[in-house]
């Protein structure tokens, strides 16, 4: 026998989540067990799976033991795929439902159904085979044991004919087998357990691999969604990007002095959080990244769990943020959610659409927080780890808001510890002093980036959102009236400062000049001495030359000689 022929071999279901968490399907003809109390989904997930074998171009079998094919038909109408099956000629619908007032004589043999079932499905050429509600027929079995040999002949058959089959049944309790039919899980080679409770007044469907032989799987119990799409598994319905990119661009948060803070900004795809009492701006934080963005050019979906659209954007726009021009140039998408109406899957599965629809540069959930108002907040955490996973896989930068935890005296704990899993982190705050309440602001973490630790007063005004100066007295940090205070003191006491240097520097200027003019004065009397000592040596020359003419007058004054008579020399 080949590798090929004894290598476990799958069926895709055509459900994106349960292909997945299946490696890939179901087994390929074998027989796999639906078990689960009413209202959990079992008729609808086999209906999707032959829709969506039928959508490829497939066929299937559709055995009812339960309801009418009338009610079969209209239960597949209400989703999305029911057209599939409505238009199609590739699947066939029998009606196996014992009739009314059936009363068991004695064993019967489920040989003729299943002859039945083969003449249909070379009819169709099958690829599914579904067996609906089977304990509503072998319950006449008079005997247990000889109910549980019709499944294995079912079982049997279906491997000796290649056919791919589900099989389902109700599960009474706690008990992983239908009712009448105890240790039928052992036989089959894959068991999938859906559960329906009541979680919070709220109805909560959940599925399970409880068995696969000869396959990895995985075997946690799963939130599953019914909704027009039919089956969802929301957090398993993407495969992970093979490779995440870390970006080295920074991206401006809107306020240039908390981007120099942050050491330029935040990383595009990473994860910003901002945490805080209410009040503290964490909204307006988040509106300023978001207009930033639409600034660039780039998409942004924000979602608000608080606040409808028109009066937010109105009162981010008293703050000099203004989105309204943005959102209806298609650059920022508004989504008001309202946290108490939908289970928190039900929340995850249509942000994980508006991202597939919408396609986003950045995304802002406006609080995350609000996920643990929600129904089933059992799940919430995982819905807040997927969500930060997801966004980080599709490189989405994302800046999450979120209500401190109630107990933390310090407002530096948030619910569900969302702050464990962004990358960075900054805390609003309230600094209560001398009967003022202002704004405060600290970095608590930003991962890859050297960032300030000191905390700073946050300012809100018509002109946007401002961080003030640290202004610290011994070891605190001033705020409000006191900080104002402090700058008024430092000004004047910078102004007394600098009058003093101009009066010192005056003050030199008038010595400098006093010396300067006594310097000119003393040059000009040595000027002066000058001349007055040339003119007395000049006069004394004078007078030197007077006396000595007149000591030796002949000596300066010599007497002429009579010329030679011969006009000769001697």
């Amino acid at each position: 026998m080949s590798e090929k022929e004894t290598k476990l071999q799958k069926l895709k279901t055509g459900i994106i989540g349960l292909d997945n968490i299946t490696g890939g399907g179901l087994p390929s003809g074998q027989v796999t067990l639906l078990l689960g109390q009413a209202a959990a989904g079992k008729t609808v997930l086999s209906l999707q799976i032959l829709a969506r074998a039928i959508e490829r171009g497939e066929g299937g079998v559709f055995v009812t033991f339960e309801e009418s094919p009338a009610q079969v038909k209209r239960d597949a109408a209400s989703f999305s795929w029911g057209v599939h099956l409505q238009e199609s000629d590739r699947w066939q619908l029998i009606d196996a439902r014992p009739r009314f007032n059936t009363e068991a004589a004695g064993e019967f043999d489920i040989e003729g159904l299943l002859s039945i079932v083969a003449a249909t499905i070379a009819k169709t050429r099958a690829t599914w085979v579904v067996f609906d509600g089977i304990d509503q027929l072998l319950q006449y079995q008079p005997d247990p044991r000889v109910a549980i040999d019709q499944v294995r002949l079912i079982n049997e058959y279906c491997e000796n004919n290649g056919w791919t089959l589900l099989l389902s049944g109700k599960a009474i309790g706690d008990s992983m087998a239908p009712a009448h039919l105890e240790g039928i899980e052992y036989l089959l080679s894959a068991t999938l357990v859906l559960s329906a409770r009541l979680v919070n007044q709220q109805l909560n469907r959940s599925l399970r691999i409880s068995k696969f032989r000869g396959s990895g799987h995985l075997a946690d119990e799963l939130p599953m969604i019914i909704d027009d799409e039919g089956i969802q598994l929301p957090y398993h319905e993407h495969l992970p990007v093979d490779e995440v990119i870390a970006s080295n661009e920074r991206l401006s948060t809107g306020i240039k002095r908390l981007d120099k803070l942050l050491d330029g900004g935040i990383y595009r795809g990473s994860s910003l959080l901002i945490s805080g009492r209410p009040g503290t701006a964490k909204s307006t934080l988040a509106g300023s990244f978001a207009q930033t963005a639409a600034l660039r050019g780039e998409r942004t979906l924000y979602v608000s769990f608080d606040e409808m659209e028109a009066p937010y954007v109105r009162n981010l726009a008293s703050v000099g943020i203004k989105l309204r021009a943005h959102i209806e140039a298609g650059l920022i998408r508004f989504e008001d959610l309202s946290a108490y109406s939908l289970r928190v899957t039900e929340h995850f599965l249509i942000l994980r659409r508006l991202l597939d629809s919408f396609d986003p540069h950045c995304l802002v959930i406006d609080p995350v927080s609000a996920l643990y108002k929600a129904s089933g907040t059992e799940g919430a955490s995982m819905a807040t780890e997927h969500l930060i996973d997801l966004v980080r896989r599709r490189g989405i930068t994302t800046v999450l808001t979120s209500l401190s935890g109630i107990d933390d005296p310090e407002g530096e704990s948030t619910l569900g510890q969302v702050s464990t899993l962004a990358d960075s982190w900054i805390v609003l705050d309230y600094n209560v002093r001398g009967g003022e309440r202002n704004r405060s602001l600290s970095i608590v973490k930003s991962r890859g980036s050297a960032h300030s630790n000191q905390e700073r007063e946050l300012l809100l005004s018509g002109d946007g959102i401002y961080l003030a100066d640290v202004y610290e007295h011994g070891s605190e940090v001033l705020m409000g009236t006191a900080r104002a205070t402090r700058e008024r003191e430092e000004a004047t006491a910078e102004r007394r400062r600098q009058l003093k240097r101009k009066q010192r520097l005056l003050d030199i200027e008038r010595r400098m000049e006093l010396v300067e003019r006594e310097r000119q004065t003393l040059a000009a009397e040595l000027e002066l001495e000058k001349e007055e000592s040339a003119e007395t040596d000049r006069l004394e020359r004078i007078q030197r030359q007077q006396i000595k003419q007149r000591r030796d007058p002949e000596k300066n004054n010599p007497p002429l000689h009579p010329a030679s008579d011969e006009g000769g020399l001697s």
